[in-house]
């Protein structure tokens, strides 16, 4: 730790602390570190730290460690400074058409893959998490953490804000709901998860609002996720092309084998879609600018966003705060379990951006 030094503070973001640092050793060149407030992090492996410098759209991890301090301490990474908007600035300059939120959902999907098929799930996956890289306007995910499995009591001790929440899967909120009390459980991230998040994602994109209100009280908030289906993503906003908007649906299903089984299929359901579809729906901006009285888009671009999708009055089904349940598969388990399958990697050995997509951006 004696070897960075801290330039400015960038903020807080994902259960952690931002800053913007220099080794003194190479001092031309500004990282980010960040300092973790999440008790459980901190176990990076091999694979990961591979990940981080080899993938095209991961930003670079350049180190990671224990920032030591009386009692215990805190868990740090260093990555690259990735210069470029971030995903809600990138909408705001850019109004992207829909044919770029389909490169750029393509783009996400094919790193899930090759993280996936390195046991390595995101698990925060949401706008904030996002970076347009200003070279080549790609996207690069940030604060990758290590492995699939996350400790009850970890989760329960930094607990996810409502803005997180709606872009967590309906079973893994569940999964917290149903273990209060079972410190030792631990849930066991699967492709779907990430790809629930990606739906979610896309649904703020193509509408500019998340699929539920992080407004909406806790327990409606859990059972508007749990049980409900968002509203269709063109009654939000009509300019959504009706195979986009079913996509997503289908990224967003209560049931994760309903859900593309892989950021490929997602890939290959998108080219379909944009290839069947007419050129003019998907060359359309995402939203309407505001202009002035002679029809000139007023400076700076002011972005007029639908109406964000409406909360039933109604509070709906009350879920039960404790469940303890075992699977037919804890209770009889097989004698001979087969090995879980990894998708295949896309685009080579680190997964490359899908050659169809190139440009789109």
């Amino acid at each position: 730790m004696n070897h960075w030094r801290i330039l400015e503070c960038l903020g807080q973001r994902g259960h952690g602390a931002l800053f913007r640092v220099e080794d003194v050793r190479r001092p031309a060149e500004p990282l980010v570190m960040k300092i973790s407030l999440r008790p459980g992090e901190g176990c990076f492996e091999d694979r990961v730290a591979r990940l981080h410098a080899a993938h095209p759209n991961l930003a670079r991890l350049h180190a990671h460690g224990r920032w030591t301090q009386p009692g215990g301490g805190f868990f740090y990474s260093v990555r690259e400074d990735v210069r470029g908007l971030s995903l809600p600035a990138w909408v705001e300059a850019v109004n992207p058409t829909f044919l770029q939120i389909a490169a750029l959902l393509s783009r996400l999907g094919a790193l899930l893959d090759s993280m996936h098929a390195r046991d390595t799930w995101h698990r925060d996956l949401h706008p904030n998490n996002i970076q347009v890289r200003e070279s080549d306007s790609e996207p690069v995910l940030l604060d990758l953490r290590d492995g699939g499995n996350e400790a009850l009591d970890s989760l329960l001790a930094t607990p996810l804000s409502p803005e997180l929440q709606v872009f967590r899967s309906p079973e893994a909120l569940r999964f917290l709901r149903s273990n209060v009390g079972r410190t030792h459980a631990s849930y066991r991230y699967l492709i779907t998860d990430d790809l629930y998040s990606l739906g979610a994602l896309a649904y703020w994109l193509a509408t500019g609002h998340p699929p539920f209100s992080p407004s909406l009280a806790s327990e409606q908030l859990h059972t508007a996720i749990e049980l409900r289906a968002p509203v269709p993503p063109w009654e939000v906003n009509p300019r959504v092309p009706k195979p986009l908007g079913a996509i997503i649906l289908r990224l967003m299903s209560k049931l994760p084998e309903a859900r593309p089984y892989s950021g490929e299929s997602l890939c290959a359901e998108l080219m379909v879609a944009v290839s069947a579809g007419a050129r003019s729906l998907w060359a359309k901006r995402v939203f309407d600018c505001a202009k002035d009285e002679v029809g000139q888009e007023v400076v700076p671009r002011c972005l007029l966003r639908p109406e964000p999708p409406s909360v039933a009055l109604h509070p709906g089904p009350k879920l039960p705060r404790v469940v303890y349940f075992r699977s037919p598969a804890e209770r009889q388990p097989s004698l001979a379990p087969s090995p879980p399958s990894k998708p295949r990697v896309v685009g080579g050995e680190f997964g490359g951006p899908p050659g169809p997509w190139s440009g789109m951006m």
